[in-house]
């Protein structure tokens, strides 16, 4: 077996091999400096480095050559860290170059490495103060990282954090919408004085300093795979929350784009009798990556597609749906095919849930003398998504 075949063998494991394929091959669709940029806290350099060497050594035999990050929050032993990292990598055939953060040509420096597939390894370690780091020297180091990030156009910035995403009462917290939810997570005190940190920054990259499209995860390094290579992901996505807009019947709406992102979320495009009937609401991610459309019936909105595109799937943009059709619409139903990938979800947020052979019928506010006429009006309904031919 190829190591290539090997290492998609394995991530066949963490989910389904279809994700794994689409994210392998979106990430060498682009410019190798734009795959990641993995920050690798000091006790997870100290305490895990085989897992993120061994990781570093998956991600290079699959073409990837994300750039990391030593020394952000601490730099006492960023010098050391690096070294040995680079020694194990180094044992492991992967070429890697160690980079200090110091002067206007590093982003260049890491572009050539990528480029040249070798794993840049970056210290931030320009200044070194005696004690723990300042506010200040964060930010400062920080402000680097904004420059680095925005010259590579990095898609997305991984913390590597020994517990591993942000938890709220013991819970892995799976999203974060840095613009709608930060004000309450960042006075929760189950967070420590890093992940505040972390939070902080996080949100100051996506919403202010970084002008690209940037996603950052906290999470462990024993996760670091499954993080990049499923829609679930593993960790505390942090993203800047969507804009969604809202739609009377089609009016306004690119069908043509409206067509393309259902293909991308189903694998298969609408029929076209679906854009002769007319919805009553068409809620849109502003960049067509999601959408929710609805119908209003007597028995409340009948929710006949809701869709986020494939490349979108796994970052938030369902849940920022979600949130604005629940808010201002208390009573729907929708019907899934028992295969859907998110029935599973989708049973979790109904208020209840009815099985046939072909069909599962969902509802949400809805008077429970109405189900029965709900569940009759859903089975009647015609198929917008043809099935895939054999």
């Amino acid at each position: 077996m190829e190591p290539v075949d090997a290492v998609l063998r394995f991530l066949e494991g963490l989910g389904r091999r279809s994700e794994a394929d689409f994210y392998l091959s979106l990430f060498r669709a682009e410019p190798k400096e734009r795959f990641a940029a993995i920050s690798v806290d000091a006790n997870v350099a100290r305490h895990a480095t085989e897992a993120v060497t061994l990781d570093l050594r998956f991600l290079a035999t699959l073409g990837l050559f994300p750039v990391v990050l030593l020394g952000l929050f601490d730099s006492k032993e960023a010098q050391e860290h690096a070294t040995r990292i680079k020694r194990r990598l180094d044992g492991a055939g992967v070429a890697a170059i160690i980079l200090e953060s110091n002067g206007d040509e590093l982003a260049q420096a890491a572009i050539a490495a990528t480029r040249a597939e070798k794993i840049p390894i970056i210290t931030m370690v320009r200044d070194m103060p005696d004690g723990p780091l300042t506010h200040v020297h964060i930010e400062e180091r920080f402000g680097r990282l904004a420059a680095l990030l925005s010259a590579l156009q990095t898609r997305k910035l991984i913390f590597l954090h020994r517990p591993g995403g942000l938890r709220h009462q013991g819970a892995l917290i799976p999203n974060v919408d840095l613009t709608n939810d930060y004000d309450a997570l960042w006075q929760s005190k189950e967070l420590s004085r890093k992940e505040r940190a972390m939070l902080a920054q996080s949100r100051q990259l996506v919403l202010h300093t970084v002008a690209h499209k940037l996603l950052v995860t906290i999470g462990s390094p024993l996760d670091l795979l499954r993080e990049l290579f499923t829609v679930k992901g593993a960790g505390t996505l942090l993203r800047r929350g969507a804009v969604i807009q809202l739609h009377q019947r089609f009016e306004g709406v690119d069908r043509e784009r409206l067509r393309a992102l259902l293909t991308s979320a189903f694998g298969r495009p609408p029929d076209d009798s679906f854009f002769e009937r007319e919805p009553s609401a068409v809620y849109l991610e502003e960049n067509y990556r999601g959408a929710a459309v609805l119908k209003q019936t007597p028995l409340g909105a009948y929710l006949t597609k809701f869709a986020v595109g494939n490349e979108a799937q796994g970052e938030g943009i369902g849940s920022d749906l979600w949130r604005r059709l629940v808010n201002e619409r208390p009573t729907f139903f929708w019907r899934a095919r028992p295969a859907n990938p998110i029935a599973a979800w989708y049973t979790k947020q109904a208020d209840g849930m009815v099985r046939t052979p072909d069909w599962l019928i969902f509802w949400k506010g809805l008077d429970p003398m109405l189900i029965p006429s709900a569940i009759s009006y859903t089975l009647m309904q015609p198929i917008d998504i043809p099935p895939a031919m054999e």
